[in-house]
C-alpha cells in the first residue's frame, strides 16, 4: 500500500515537472497579440489597449479616458482602468509638462547607456505583424478654405506615418485610411484601430541584446557618438 502511494506521488511529481519544462520550452513560441484603439471627438478621448496570448487564455486590458484638461496648471488630468485575471483596479493621474520632460530626459539617459539600441529595436519591429488598421478621421473649421488645407495636411501626415509603420514592421492587411471634410462647423473625430503581434521570444532576446549591450558600453565614449549610433541627435 505504502509503495504504492509512493508510485502515485512520483506519477504527479513527474507530471509536474514535465508540465514545467513544457511551459518553459514553448514560452518563447507563445504569440502576444495587442489589441490596441483609440477614439477621438472633440473633448473626448479614449485610448484603450488589450494584450492576449495563449489563443486568449491569459489577457490584460488597459482603458485610459482623458476626464479633462486643468487650464490653470496646463495639466491633463486621466483615469486609467487595469483589468486581469488578477484583479481590477481604478487610478486617477495628473499629467504635467514637467512630467513629461522628466520622462523623456529619462528616455534619453537610458538611450545614452545602450549602444546599439535603435538597430535592436528595428530588428525586433521587423518581427511585429501587423493585421488590422484602420484611421478614419473627419475635421471641419468652419471654413472652406481653411478645412481643405487641413484635410490636405492629414492626409500628409497620415501617409507619412503608414510609410514609417509598413517601413518598420510587417504590414500583413490593406490599411483602411479615410479623412472627411466638414465644412460646416468646427469638427474634430478620429477613430484608430490597431491589432499586431509578435513572438514572446523575440521579445526576450531584445532585452538581453539590450542588457549586453548596457554593459558593454565603453567607459570614455562621447554622448555625441552614443547618440549617433542609437540614431538621434543630441
Amino acid at each position: 500500500m505504502v509503495g504504492r502511494r509512493r508510485n502515485l506521488s512520483m506519477h504527479w511529481i513527474w507530471w509536474v515537472v514535465i508540465s514545467i519544462v513544457s511551459s518553459i520550452v514553448l514560452l518563447p513560441f507563445a504569440k502576444i497579440t495587442v489589441n490596441l484603439t483609440y477614439f477621438h471627438d472633440q473633448d473626448n478621448d479614449e485610448l484603450k489597449v488589450k494584450i492576449s496570448t495563449f489563443f486568449g487564455l491569459a489577457s490584460y486590458r488597459i482603458n485610459i479616458p482623458i476626464l479633462k484638461i486643468d487650464e490653470n496648471s496646463t495639466s491633463i488630468i486621466v483615469k486609467e482602468e487595469q483589468h486581469s485575471a488578477l484583479g481590477d483596479s481604478e487610478k486617477t493621474a495628473k499629467i504635467t509638462p514637467e512630467i513629461i520632460l522628466r520622462d523623456l530626459r529619462k528616455a534619453k539617459d537610458f538611450l545614452r547607456h545602450v549602444i546599439g539600441f535603435h538597430t535592436i529595436v528595428r530588428r525586433f519591429f521587423k518581427r511585429i505583424s501587423i493585421t488590422t488598421f484602420t484611421w478614419k478621421s473627419i475635421f471641419g473649421l468652419g471654413d472652406a478654405a481653411l478645412t481643405g488645407t487641413l484635410i490636405g495636411a492629414v492626409w500628409g501626415i497620415k501617409g507619412s506615418t503608414l510609410g514609417i509603420i509598413s517601413n518598420y514592421m510587417r504590414l500583413k492587411v490593406e490599411p483602411l485610411i479615410e479623412v472627411h471634410p466638414h465644412f460646416q462647423k468646427l469638427t474634430s473625430h478620429t477613430e484608430l484601430a490597431c491589432i499586431f503581434s509578435f513572438r514572446l521570444g523575440y521579445a526576450i532576446i531584445a532585452g538581453l541584446q539590450i542588457v549586453r549591450h548596457w554593459k558593454k558600453r565603453p567607459m570614455f565614449t562621447s554622448d555625441e557618438k552614443i547618440f549617433k549610433q542609437n540614431g538621434i541627435s543630441g
